[in-house]
């Protein structure tokens, strides 16, 4: 009977390591996608800021070149550093969200890796216990004969 209690005890602990292994997998995808999520990201800004300039230099050279202005290029324009300082603000935020979630998976993964190595452990110590178990019992039937 502690044969099978102990194999029981066994199982219910491989499929949590196995439940736990797929966790973790689900993760590292998530932390992947994260760093997907920081590259997108840093591209958006990149396009936005073309966008903006190559705007902001139409509108410069339209608008802005009589002498009834005093700025020098583009970037001096109201509309340019208004549009600038939104791509940055909005960049800022969204790049403190996908640091933040990093760091949640980060925390989680470092969680189940303890766990999934203590888990080892205690399999190891149930799969010893129940091999003498059944060498016990072995040798305790080879006394009987």
């Amino acid at each position: 009977m502690a044969e099978a209690t102990l194999n029981e005890t066994l199982l219910s602990y491989v499929h949590r390591k196995n439940l736990i292994s797929t966790q973790l997998v689900q993760y590292q995808n998530s932390k992947t996608l994260a760093g997907y999520e920081t590259s997108d990201l840093a591209a958006w800004k990149n396009s936005k800021y073309s966008a903006l300039r190559a705007e902001c230099k139409n509108i410069f050279t339209t608008k802005y070149m009589d002498d009834s202005y005093t700025y020098v290029d583009y970037t001096e324009i109201p509309e340019y550093t208004e549009e600038v300082q939104y791509v940055d603000c909005y960049y800022e935020a969204q790049e403190e969200e996908v640091s933040a979630w990093e760091s949640q998976l980060d925390n989680q993964i470092t969680t189940l890796s303890t766990e999934l190595q203590e888990i080892n452990s205690y399999v190891d110590s149930f799969k010893s216990m129940l091999s003498d178990n059944i060498k016990d019992d072995f040798n305790y039937a080879e006394g009987i004969s």
